[in-house]
């Protein structure tokens, strides 16, 4: 029997390993993330919510779903769930009377806080075994498979 695969798609057999092996490493992420985050009863959207604000200040619903790639909806979800455990709190925005800024709690920044150093532990280990360039290489070549995959969907910029 004849081997089918064209030059192509033999061309293109180690961007799909790569991106197996992404979707492994998402799993793993989400495992040490559920790690990092037990014992404050938050799910990874929500940490998604609280890592923009902590990272980034206050800002409204709109912006953070912009930010992460969802919607609007998912993230008032979410916000609604965080401001229920006082995780976040709702002030007033100056440039939009009708769109409130979300920010960190104190409880929300100790919660925040709390989970970098857990994850932080974590990653200082990872990191050990793993040369920076070639940590500098997998950032690069990650980008690259996004940059290309959002211009093959019309898409363009990059989040990583």
């Amino acid at each position: 029997m004849r081997d089918r695969t064209s030059a192509g798609e033999a061309a293109a057999q180690p961007l799909q390993q790569a991106i197996e092996a992404v979707r492994r490493l998402f799993h793993a992420l989400s495992g040490a993330a559920g790690r990092t985050q037990d014992g404050f009863g938050i799910t990874a959207s929500m940490r998604a919510v609280l890592d923009a604000l902590h990272e980034g200040g206050p800002r409204t619903v709109p912006r953070i779903a912009r930010g992460q790639g969802v919607s609007r909806q998912h993230v008032q979800v979410v916000a609604n769930a965080l401001l229920a455990q006082g995780l976040v709190e709702c002030v007033d925005n100056p440039d939009h009377l009708r769109s409130p800024l979300l920010r960190l709690s104190a409880a929300g920044t100790k919660a925040c806080e709390a989970m970098l150093r857990r994850e932080g532990r974590v990653l200082t280990e990872v990191a050990k075994r793993i040369p920076g360039g070639d940590l500098k290489v997998t950032l690069k070549t990650l980008n690259a498979m996004e940059s290309g995959l959002n211009r093959a969907e019309g898409r363009s910029g990059s989040r990583v």
